[in-house]
């Protein structure tokens, strides 16, 4: 048996899985009978992975209702239909519901009724194109390698549309199976890509200039693969090259590491969201501040090794690593030339001014803030939240702390 044969063991559900699965879904099917429901995503698709046990239901509402209707009067009604379930109301483009049966979640979409793809007024609306697209074109096998490119992607750590991740959709991963035919086949293109790269199963109708672009075959004006960010592409590339030439478990299953020595002076900025929110807002608020305090503190003369962001929606760490938190209290000011029309300017503003001897002005200025004050002046969130600094002093036993001062991922070694 070979190592792909190995991981499609421990990956393809069984009949017993599926038949259970289907039997949970048809408890709130046979709720929703008086709707039009539908089983949908990758359960339908058949491209699910055992042991992800949670189901897609869809509640189509006629296109004249409106987007409106859905994030109200139809989530009234779905939650009237399951009320003695146990389920919580989660958030989207619009509400929808995750009701619970013995375990298994279920998600409860509401969406728009549509004639094609190009159609949709919400994204969910797309849905049941993008499931007869990938049913329509792949048989058995090719569900198999969606299933291996899944388990790859999770892996490495790039499986996921959302905000937070920046990655592969389970949808973009059966395209690309659907394009090159199979597991082995994309990766040796993948390991060869240079962005911007383009696949195209259908002729775009309009131009795209994401890293990767993959125009949706159900709505040519739609890149499928918008999410992936430079990041997660090149982490793919790399991975698929590495992968090609020395295969291993490691890619599919990362082995868990030990406590991570510290290297330089790391700062972690432990923040809590108050308020209930979409995850994705909160990333793209939490991306914002990281990219905010990446510009900041180098402007303000520490060198930054690395600084990256991980948690849920409501307890969020960014992790800031430093060369060394310990720098002067002054710092050189350089200057414009003798030459130039703002020298006054810069002397009326500055002490201790001097000419070099390129020419330049210089003048020795006093350091305005600590890296402290600065995350207190600039940490900025929408909701409600509060938050608390940590130097890191000693090695801990916490897997994202120590993958962010680990740096190389296991299958990189």
């Amino acid at each position: 048996m070979n190592l792909e044969e190995e991981v499609l063991q421990k990956i393809k559900p069984s009949k017993e899985d599926e038949e259970n699965l289907r039997n949970k879904a048809q408890i709130i099917l046979d709720r929703l009978k008086d709707f039009h429901a539908e089983i949908e995503g990758s359960f339908r698709k058949g491209t699910w992975l055992k042991g992800d046990t949670d189901i897609d239901i869809f509640v189509f509402f006629p296109k004249e209702v409106g987007k409106e209707y859905l994030r109200e009067k139809a989530l009234k009604e779905l939650i009237e239909r399951v009320k003695d379930f146990n389920y919580t109301i989660a958030y989207a483009e619009h509400p929808y519901l995750i009701v619970y049966v013995d375990n298994i979640e279920i998600d409860i979409v509401p969406a728009l009724k549509i004639e094609k793809g190009e159609d949709a007024i919400t994204a969910a609306d797309r849905t049941p194109f993008h499931s007869s697209y990938v049913v329509s074109h792949l048989d058995e096998k090719g569900k198999d390698e969606v299933r291996l490119l899944k388990r790859f992607l999770k892996g490495i750590g790039v499986y996921g549309a959302e905000i937070k991740v920046k990655g592969f959709s389970g949808y973009v991963a059966e395209l690309l199976i659907i394009y090159y035919g199979s597991f082995k086949e994309v990766l040796k293109n993948a390991s060869k890509w240079r962005p911007p790269v383009t696949i195209k199963l259908v002729e775009p109708k309009r131009e795209f200039n994401e890293p990767l672009i993959i125009p949706d075959p159900v709505d040519p004006k739609r890149n499928a693969s918008s999410a992936v960010s430079l990041k997660s592409l090149a982490t793919f590339s790399l991975a698929s090259k590495v992968y090609l030439e020395r295969p291993s478990m490691e890619f599919f299953y990362p082995s868990k590491k030990n406590k991570e020595q510290i290297k330089g002076d790391v700062l972690l900025v432990k923040i809590e969201i108050k308020e209930n929110t979409i995850e994705d807002i909160v990333w793209g608020q939490v991306w914002r501040n990281v990219e905010k305090l990446r510009k900041l503190i180098s402007q303000n003369g520490y060198k930054i090794i690395d600084i990256s962001a991980w948690g849920d929606s409501q307890n969020i760490t960014i992790g800031i690593q430093l060369e060394n938190k310990d720098i002067g209290e002054y710092y050189l000011n350089i200057g414009p030339y003798f030459y130039l029309k703002n020298v006054e300017e810069f002397i009326s503003k500055n002490e201790n001014v001097w000419v070099g001897e390129d020419g330049r002005l210089y003048s020795i200025k006093r350091r305005r803030y600590t890296i402290e004050e600065i995350i207190e002046r600039n940490l900025f969130f929408k909701q409600k939240f509060s938050y608390e600094l940590q130097w890191l002093t000693e090695e801990v036993d916490d897997p994202w702390i120590n993958s962010f001062l680990r740096k190389t991922p296991s299958w990189l070694k």
